[in-house]
């Protein structure tokens, strides 16, 4: 069993914005122990639109990398980030846990799985929704948390028989060691690994001897295989070498910035005439509109039919620049 306890990145009644806690924790170098960098995560959520109900989902994120990063910062896509002018947008992180990803321990021995596991089958007459959201006050959630002293954190780590071991043997995918490592033309560190013998099975599921050819891989891929990362942290000390910078990664959406709190609005506000039994009345809609993060222009579409009066008006920084 592999002792890999888990850390309390987040825990409070009260809850916290998921979009500022993920500000906040964008900001922690990698190596520090409360950065979400390469975490298997288990989290308690509850969207704004519930508010009035005692309605919380929780889940967990099994991968490592940026994953649990990316997977809570799905839900501030989703539910948006609260604002006075609408309380029901927006969502809120009441408990995370998280504990260092490790590729030898499989998905179903995790500690998040498990954990999981437990909650859903304590809870589930309480479900709404599905089995991922539970109707229960997060104080019951906590108090069952907390004796149970969060379902253990000891992780089973893939056993190697003795007689693949003396063989050097085992997936095709473990490391067997970090031969060097080198900088190439971008300035990414690159490891060399040498892979462990394994086999694989013909057409006619005959096992042949197998192995797989040496690779150079960035620090992000080495520590997803098995073995990667214990011995590539053993290689990193004995040769006196810094944990490399996470490189960003092309193509790809990124995961390492939640919506910025300062993100200009718009605002949009539309009139129209409806007919009532006391006769036409004027009726004034407002909307405000948040761009995403990387958003640079906002198309806005507005159509305007003989018998309504619409006007659209533009602000920025609380000044109206401009009427449509």
């Amino acid at each position: 069993m592999s002792n890999n306890k888990f850390i309390e990145l987040y825990k409070n009644t009260n809850g916290i914005e998921l979009n500022t806690f993920l500000l906040e924790n964008n900001k922690l170098p990698p190596s520090d122990k409360r950065s979400l960098k390469n975490k298997r995560v288990f989290y308690v959520v509850k969207a704004n639109v519930d508010q009035e109900k005692d309605v919380f989902k929780i889940g967990i994120s099994e991968r490592g990398y940026n994953s649990a990063k990316g997977r809570l910062i799905d839900y501030v896509h989703f539910y948006g980030v609260s604002e006075p002018e609408n309380k029901c947008l927006g969502v809120k992180l009441y408990l995370l846990l998280a504990n260092v990803f490790n590729p030898d321990v499989e998905n179903r021995n995790a500690a998040v799985r498990r954990l999981e596991t437990k909650v859903k089958a304590e809870f589930k007459d309480k479900r709404e929704r599905g089995d991922e959201r539970i109707n229960v006050s997060i104080q019951d959630l906590f108090k069952y948390l907390e004796t149970h002293h969060y379902i253990g954190d000891d992780e089973q780590v893939v056993r190697q028989t003795p007689r693949l071991a003396s063989k050097e043997q085992a997936a095709s995918s473990a490391v067997r060691k970090i031969v060097s490592h080198s900088i190439n033309r971008r300035g990414v560190m690159l490891f060399e690994i040498e892979y462990m013998d394994g086999f694989r099975y013909d057409a006619n599921d005959k096992q042949i001897p197998f192995k797989r050819s040496n690779e150079k891989l960035p620090y992000e891929e080495v520590i997803q295989l098995p073995r990667g990362k214990q011995l590539l942290d053993e290689y990193l000390e004995t040769h006196n070498v810094s944990e490399p910078t996470p490189r960003q990664t092309r193509g790809r959406t990124r995961v390492d910035e939640a919506i910025p709190e300062t993100m200009p609005k718009i605002r949009i506000t539309t009139q129209t005439t409806r007919r009532t039994r006391s006769g036409n009345k004027t009726i004034t809609l407002v909307h405000t509109v948040k761009p995403k993060a990387n958003a640079k222009t906002l198309n806005i579409d507005v159509k305007v039919s003989d018998d309504t009066n619409k006007t659209l008006d533009v602000f920025k920084d609380g000044k109206k620049i401009a009427s449509i």
